[in-house]
C-alpha cells in the first residue's frame, strides 16, 4: 500500500487521534517512527507482544528495549522507547520505534501503525501538541523549525538560544510591563472621578516610552534575523558576457547557470542558496545570478534586465561583475542605471587570466571614480582569486549579521506582525484623549503580542503556523 500525502485539514490539528510519522531522513543507518496519543502504547503492544504477552507494558519509560515488530508478517528487529504522559515531548503517551534504515522498512512499519488505528501526522503536529499541552511555548516551537532549517553556525546558535528559553527574559519582562500598565489603566478608569496622579492618563502615558523602544528594537531586528536564518541576499550584476555565470558557478562548485559567449544567455534571475566559510566565520547566501544589463529590443530579455535591476536594489550585497575589456563608459552607464549604493558593493574583476595588468588597472581607476572601494580580481577558469573572493564576501556579510549573545532577533513573519500590531496600539494609546481608550489599546497591544510572549493564540492560527513545519516534527 502506497501512502499518499494527506490534505492539510487544519481541523485535524485539534483532534485527539493517535498520530504517527517517520521522523528521520529515510535512507540512513537508523530510521525513527514516532507515535503520540492515547493509543500509542496499545499499538506498541500489538506490534511487539505477539510472542511475549505483556512485554511492552512491563517496559520502563525512557529505556531502550529490543523487540521483533510483527503485523501480519515480520516487519523488523528493532528497538523502542516508551514515554509516559506527561513526561514526553508532546505531553502525551509517546512511542519511538528505531528501525533499520531504508525507506521500505520504515514505510511498512508506518503502514502497520496506521492499520492498527493511528493517523499519519500533519506537518508540525507533534510540535503543535507540545504547545497545546504546555510543553513548549509557541516561540520555542518556532525555534525548533528554525533549528531544522539552520544552514550556518549563527543560525544554529540563535535557534538554540530561543529553544532553551534564554531569550524569553526580555519578552517576559515586556509582557509583564504591558500587563502592569493595563491593570493601572483599569484602576485609572475606576478612579477617573478622583484626582489620583499615579493612575492619571498623563502619568500612565509616560510609561509608554520604554515599551515602545523595546518593540522598535525587536521590529528592527527582523532583517538581521532573516539574514542569519535564511541567508543574505546577494545579486550578481554586470554587462552581458562579463563572466557573471562563470563566477556564480565557481562559488557554487557546479554548473548551475548556463555559461555562453552569446550575450543575453541568462534571461531571468537564477536563485541558489550557499553557505561559505572563512576560518571560524560562516554565512549563508541567497545568490541571485541576473541577466546582463544592456539595451535590447528583445522583450523577454528586457523583462530579465528589469528584474536584474530590482534584484540589485533590494539585495543586501551586490557583486558587480566587470570584464576588464569593457569600455569605461559602459561600466559607468551600467552603474548609474542600477542606482545602488557603493557601500554595499564588491566589484569582481573577472577573466584575470585573459587580460594584462594595464587593462585591469584601468578598471580599478573606473571603480575609484564610482567610489567602489572593495574589489577582487578572479579567474573562474583557473580558480585564481576565488579564495580571496570568498573571504571578502564572508567578511562583508558577517557585518550584516552581527549580534550580541542573548540578543533577541525576530526570525518569523508572524513574530514581526505581532510586534507591529502591538506598536500600532501603543501609538494609538499615546494619542488617546480618554483613559478608557488608553486602557483598551494597552489590552489590544498585549493581545496582539500574544504569539511572541508565549500565550497561545486561537487554534486556527496555531494550525496555520504549524502547517509550515515538516512532517514528523
Amino acid at each position: 500500500m502506497a501512502l499518499r500525502p494527506q490534505a492539510r485539514d487544519s481541523s485535524k490539528y485539534l483532534s485527539d487521534d493517535t498520530i504517527v510519522a517517520i521522523s528521520s531522513a529515510v535512507g540512513g543507518a537508523i530510521a525513527l517512527v514516532r507515535l503520540s496519543g492515547p493509543r500509542a502504547f496499545e499499538i506498541l503492544a500489538s506490534l511487539t507482544d505477539g510472542r511475549r504477552p505483556g512485554f511492552s507494558a512491563r517496559a520502563e519509560p525512557r529505556k531502550f528495549y529490543r523487540a521483533r515488530l510483527h503485523h501480519r508478517q515480520d516487519l523488523d528487529d528493532a528497538m523502542f522507547v516508551r514515554f509516559a504522559a506527561p513526561a514526553s515531548f508532546t505531553g502525551e503517551d509517546v512511542v519511538e520505534l528505531y528501525l533499520h534504515g531504508g525507506g521500505y522498512v520504515a514505510s511498512r512499519v508506518l503502514e502497520a501503525t496506521i492499520a492498527l488505528g493511528a493517523r499519519q501526522a500533519l506537518p508540525g503536529e507533534f510540535s503543535f501538541r507540545a504547545v497545546r499541552n504546555g510543553k513548549l511555548t509557541l516561540s520555542q516551537a518556532a525555534a525548533v523549525a528554525d533549528l531544522i532549517a539552520a544552514a550556518n553556525d549563527n543560525a544554529v546558535s540563535l535557534a538554540l538560544e530561543k529553544l532553551s528559553g534564554t531569550q524569553n527574559r526580555l519578552i517576559h519582562s515586556l509582557a509583564q510591563d504591558l500587563r502592569t500598565l493595563a491593570a493601572l489603566g483599569e484602576i485609572g478608569i475606576d478612579f477617573s472621578d478622583q484626582d489620583v496622579d499615579e493612575v492619571s492618563l498623563p502619568r500612565l502615558k509616560t510609561r509608554l516610552g520604554p515599551l515602545t523602544e523595546t518593540l522598535l528594537r525587536l521590529k528592527n531586528s527582523y532583517q538581521r534575523g532573516i539574514r542569519i536564518q535564511e541567508g543574505i541576499s546577494v545579486a550578481f550584476v554586470g554587462l552581458p558576457n562579463a563572466g557573471k555565470s562563470s563566477f556564480f558557478n565557481a562559488l557554487l562548485g557546479e554548473d548551475r547557470s548556463i555559461v555562453s559567449d552569446i550575450p543575453g544567455t541568462t534571461r531571468d534571475v537564477v536563485h541558489e542558496r550557499l553557505t561559505l566559510r572563512d576560518g571560524d566565520q560562516a554565512v549563508t547566501l541567497r545568490l541571485e545570478d541576473t541577466a546582463g544589463l544592456r539595451s535590447t529590443e528583445d522583450q523577454i530579455e528586457q523583462i530579465g534586465i528589469s528584474r536584474s535591476e530590482k534584484s540589485a536594489r533590494t539585495a543586501d550585497l551586490i557583486l558587480f561583475i566587470i570584464d576588464p575589456g569593457s569600455p569605461p563608459e559602459q561600466i559607468l552607464t551600467q552603474w548609474r542605471n542600477l542606482r545602488c549604493p557603493a557601500s554595499k558593493t564588491i566589484a569582481v574583476i573577472t577573466k584575470a587570466d585573459l587580460y594584462d595588468g594595464t587593462q585591469r588597472a584601468a578598471v580599478r581607476l573606473t571603480l575609484n571614480s564610482l567610489q567602489i572601494s572593495q574589489w577582487i580580481e578572479v579567474s573562474s577558469m583557473n580558480g585564481a582569486g576565488i579564495e580571496m573572493a570568498v573571504r571578502s564576501i564572508v567578511q562583508a556579510s558577517s557585518q550584516l549579521t552581527q549580534r550580541e549573545r542573548g540578543e533577541v532577533l525576530l526570525t518569523r513573519l508572524d513574530q514581526l506582525s505581532a510586534v507591529n500590531q502591538a506598536l500600532e496600539h501603543l501609538e494609538r494609546a499615546a494619542k488617546a484623549q480618554e483613559i478608557e481608550l488608553f486602557a483598551a489599546d494597552i489590552r489590544q497591544a498585549l493581545h496582539g503580542l500574544a504569539p511572541l510572549i508565549g500565550e497561545t493564540p486561537t487554534d486556527d492560527i496555531l494550525g496555520q503556523i504549524f502547517s509550515e513545519f515538516c512532517i514528523g516534527k
